[in-house]
């Protein structure tokens, strides 16, 4: 029997093997020789195309510290959930990309923070002008910024928020804006990223004021979501999940789960929806039981799991929003109050706190301060052939 060294691989071979890795060792891959290098290079289309095939079983994170304080910098670090999160090992994170610092028209410096990602794009926004923003591939390193309303929405109207989606029929990306006018007029305009035609308006949008716009939102299968204030319940509006359908440009709704009473309206507080598979899912974490509820693919809502009392430490009465399934421990990992990871497993009815270890320039230390975490599909797709549908 011959035995191959791994260099004596036909070079396609090896790429597929070097295309399974997780992004982190694909990088590492890349120090070890020019051989890995040029196989794994941005440039090479057949490395490409196989790791976009392999890339929807990874499960990569985007972190960025200071979500509601002072960004650090506009620093992100991107972590794989499945091996960093280990019962038996510390989760060691460190700075992978910085925003790029641009210029608006007055030549002020922009620091950004990271509002969503779509696919293998983050979209990120100014900290204090929801105006300035652009949507990046931090694998490649590409970005290209959403250009400005025009003078006269500018004057006429105020962002309450934008979000990145994504078209599955047209295979584009879309900005969408919420805003509202000095006349209590609520609206929504699109943005096709890349394309050169300006902001198109919305025909129809929701009462702005009423929806959980920054904090509560999700993005599924073309769709994005977010959950309304339990006031807006109370007033009969009858709302619960205001959806947004990226393909046809329209605003839809999701009833509440049939079970819920006055009572489980009212407790929109301790609500916050997520994506779990590619299924929408809302936890609702309150004084007396933690339930965790998914809308199946017919649209109905079935509950996975539900605890009579939720008294682990890391979870009583806290506000916890899904992000993935844990496959090597079947846990749900889970951010907490926007400041800590949590794994729960429903099986045993039980939870663990996962401490972060921050890189510095010659140790570590633990993160306590506020975060955002969003689920990344890592892709080295070209920003612009993204952008293209390709």
């Amino acid at each position: 029997m011959v035995v191959l060294s791994l260099m004596e691989l036909p070079l396609n071979n090896l790429v597929e093997i070097l295309s399974r890795l997780p992004i982190k060792t694909i990088f590492i891959c890349r120090c070890v020789c020019k051989t890995f290098r040029d196989l794994t290079s941005n440039s090479n289309p057949y490395f490409i195309a196989l790791h976009s095939q392999n890339a929807a079983t990874q499960h990569d994170l985007i972190i960025q510290f200071g979500y509601y304080a002072a960004y650090m910098k506009g620093q992100i670090s991107l972590l794989d959930a499945q091996i960093d999160i280990n019962p038996e090992k510390k989760l060691r994170v460190s700075s992978v990309f910085n925003f790029p610092y641009c210029k608006n028209n007055a030549q002020e410096s922009h620091e950004f923070g990271l509002v969503n990602a779509c696919n293998g794009l983050i979209y990120c926004a100014n900290k204090s002008s929801d105006r300035y923003s652009f949507v990046c591939n931090p694998i490649t390193r590409e970005y290209i910024r959403v250009p400005d309303v025009d003078e006269e929405r500018k004057l006429r109207d105020y962002i309450c928020s934008l979000w990145l989606g994504f078209s599955p029929i047209s295979k584009v990306y879309k900005v969408i804006g919420i805003y509202y006018t000095d006349d209590s007029v609520f609206g929504a305009h699109i943005h096709v990223v890349g394309s050169s035609t300006s902001w198109r308006d919305v025909d129809y949008a929701p009462l702005a004021d009423l929806i959980d716009w920054h904090y509560s939102y999700a993005f599924t299968n073309g769709i994005g979501y977010w959950l309304c204030h339990y006031d807006h319940l109370l007033s009969g509006g009858g709302n619960f999940i205001v959806s947004f359908d990226f393909e046809r440009e329209i605003f839809g709704k999701i009833n509440a789960p049939p079970s819920f009473d006055d009572y489980s309206l009212r407790r929109r507080a301790s609500m916050r929806i997520g994506v779990l598979g590619d299924l929408l899912c809302l936890i609702d974490n309150n004084h007396r039981r933690l339930d965790i509820w998914i809308v199946n693919e017919c649209g109905q809502w079935i509950k996975q799991f539900s605890s009579v009392r939720a008294v682990h430490k890391p979870l009583y009465q806290k506000r916890l929003r899904p992000l993935q399934l844990l496959s090597s421990t079947g846990e749900i990992l889970m951010v907490s109050n926007n400041r800590d990871l949590v794994c729960y497993d429903m099986k045993r009815n039980r939870s663990r706190s996962i401490k972060i270890h921050m890189r510095t320039s010659d140790n570590f230390y633990v993160v306590k301060q506020y975060f955002n975490a969003v689920n990344f599909v890592p892709s080295f797709v070209p920003l612009k052939d993204a952008l293209m549908g390709n």
